[in-house]
């Protein structure tokens, strides 16, 4: 992360005091331990270089050093995602109808990670990772793809015959990204956990189609087609 962009960042965490509840800060304590630990896993692990696009000190514990994601603490990849949507579920995260259930704890922080950030520390952080290489997934959903074609169909209206993304309908690309992710956001529309908020127009319109799968297994398909799309020779 750029340094205009640390700066920016760390004069919102020294200008911004809002009062916290005690449990609060247990929770955030708690939750702050376990993201140091998973840090110095990920580092040992991963040996990210010194030029790693993301910084180890601020997203890597969930977004992965290149962007890339990570699906032991849930956070998907950010490399190769339009700014556009990047920048949208970052002021939903804010405004309060993204991360509004306590349960799904990366949601969660999220949103309190987004809710100290201006427009101009969100501008600035969708443009640092505008500019970063676009990185390749592990595909880790089995599923029927012959069968999540013809499910797909309707999804093609908005994101795309090949999952390509639409900006225009506000509908952000498939292609390429963590599959575990899309899983795990159909089973949250489907179940009502995301899409629910008034303010969510977008969320509400992926709520009623995720509505029109009709179990699991619809869900692993789907994706399992999805994972086929937008691939070069």
């Amino acid at each position: 992360m750029s340094d205009s962009t640390m700066q920016l960042l760390e004069h919102s965490h020294a200008t911004t005091t809002p009062p916290i509840h005690p449990a609060r800060v247990c929770r955030v304590t708690v939750m702050a331990i376990l993201a140091i630990a998973a840090s110095t896993a990920l580092r040992a692990e991963s040996n990210f270089p010194p030029d790693a696009p993301l910084s180890a000190d601020v997203c890597m514990t969930c977004h992965g050093g290149y962007g890339q994601g990570s699906e032991v603490v849930g956070g998907p990849k950010l490399a190769g995602m339009e700014p556009w949507y990047l920048k949208r579920q970052l002021q939903g995260f804010r405004s309060g109808f993204r991360g509004v259930e306590k349960d799904y704890i990366p949601a969660f922080e999220m949103r309190a990670t987004a809710a100290i950030l201006s427009d101009a520390e969100i501008d600035a952080v969708v443009a640092d990772i505008g500019q970063w290489a676009d990185v390749p997934v592990m595909q880790t959903v089995n599923g029927d793809a012959a069968a999540g074609a013809g499910l797909y169909a309707a999804c093609a209206a908005c994101h795309g015959a090949n999952a390509e993304g639409n900006e225009t309908l506000g509908a952000p690309a498939l292609a390429n990204r963590s599959d575990w992710y899309l899983v795990r956001q159909l089973e949250r529309f489907a179940s009502g956990q995301r899409g629910a908020h008034a303010d969510d127009t977008a969320g509400q319109q992926m709520r009623a189609m995720a509505a029109t799968l009709p179990d699991a297994a619809s869900q692993y398909n789907v994706v399992a087609y999805i994972n086929t799309l937008g691939k070069t020779e």
